[in-house]
């Protein structure tokens, strides 16, 4: 038999409909707060979306021009054809066009390539570094990058610089195989340092990361040479 409901529980209000009343009520003493709220939470929302639709038009347009200077450059490479001022100022004008882009930050290493096969060292350096400005760590092309200025360095004959770019790129490890080849680039510069037992011990590193069975061939008769 179903419990008999009490006057007293009939003119009881319902706790659901208390909450929508106090809610009310402070909705009505607070309009302009909570319409301000809402208002500045609604364009934050807005910007954010046209920010990030912005955003991925701008990445798109300067990967365009990218790939047309990339193709450029490959279809020049395939041809037996060197690098010319022509594709470098392609490259120049992602950057310039779309500075802060992705394609932008790929094009300064492009262009660092580009100016050491030229024989510009000054201008390799600078477009390697305007990339390591922004590239992430652990990334592979970061410890290219840095091992590529101590190519430069070296071909300058400014030794210590060179050296100095290849320990920076011992430093930024990552999840590539080039431990082995950044150990024998410094190795060489402090053979040509002539400091024999720092290039032995880092021969002796590099020869510990090698797998190539010619490499290690080479790398066990320049140790034996040095002993």
């Amino acid at each position: 038999m179903a419990r008999k409901i009490t006057k007293k529980e009939i003119e009881k209000p319902d706790s659901f409909q208390a909450a929508l009343n106090t809610a009310g009520a402070y909705i009505s003493a607070n309009k302009s707060k909570i319409y301000l709220a809402s208002g500045i939470a609604l364009a934050i929302i807005l910007i954010s979306s046209g920010w990030y639709l912005y955003r991925m038009n701008y990445e798109e347009k300067a990967l365009r021009l990218y790939a047309i200077a990339n193709i450029t450059s490959m279809k020049a490479a395939r041809q037996g054809g060197a690098s010319d001022q022509n594709t470098i100022k392609m490259y120049n004008d992602v950057i310039t066009q779309y500075p802060g882009s992705k394609a932008a930050m790929m094009s300064y290493y492009q262009m660092g390539n580009m100016c050491y096969n030229l024989g510009d060292m000054d201008a390799s350096i600078n477009a390697y570094t305007e990339f390591l400005k922004e590239a992430t760590d652990g990334s592979d092309l970061k410890i290219l990058a840095y091992n590529s200025i101590g190519y430069c360095y070296e071909k300058k004959a400014d030794l210590p610089r060179a050296l100095e770019s290849f320990e920076k790129a011992a430093n930024a490890k990552s999840g590539g195989g080039f431990d082995g080849m950044t150990y024998r680039n410094m190795a060489r510069i402090y053979e040509e340092m002539d400091n024999k037992g720092k290039a032995l011990e880092y021969y002796q590193k590099a020869l510990s990361y090698t797998a190539d069975p010619s490499m290690e061939l080479l790398l066990k008769r320049i140790i034996s040479t040095i002993n």
